[in-house]
């Protein structure tokens, strides 16, 4: 019964303790490089996520992300405000060649559509 206690405690704190590292998140990053450099800073806020590019290099953080769209759909839609890009980084996941590409055809497939 003692050892049934021991263990209960120190799994009860184990959960305290990760329930305080999921609470200190740095919440949502995202990286792009622009196929075309920008000629002036762009300050963009997309999906809830604030993007700055500078040059040919975007920057995206928000709190948390809040949407569950896949990375190369989410992509679309950075693509459709800022411009073709060389690259996509969203949090730890980076396109592949093939899907920058499918990410750019199908943003540009969206904005003809809107006009």
């Amino acid at each position: 019964m003692q050892n049934f206690r021991c263990v209960s405690a120190i799994a009860a704190m184990a959960v305290f303790a990760a329930g305080g590292a999921f609470a200190q998140t740095t919440g949502y990053k995202g990286e792009a490089r622009l196929a075309n450099p920008a000629t002036a800073p762009v300050q963009q806020t997309i999906a809830g996520v604030a993007w700055r590019c500078d040059g040919d290099a975007c920057q995206g953080e928000a709190a948390r992300k809040n949407n569950v769209d896949g990375v190369v759909r989410e992509c679309r839609k950075v693509v459709a405000v800022i411009g073709p890009v060389a690259s996509y980084k969203s949090g730890a996941r980076e396109l592949t060649d093939g899907q920058i590409r499918a990410c750019n055809r199908g943003a540009i497939q969206v904005q003809t559509a809107r006009n």
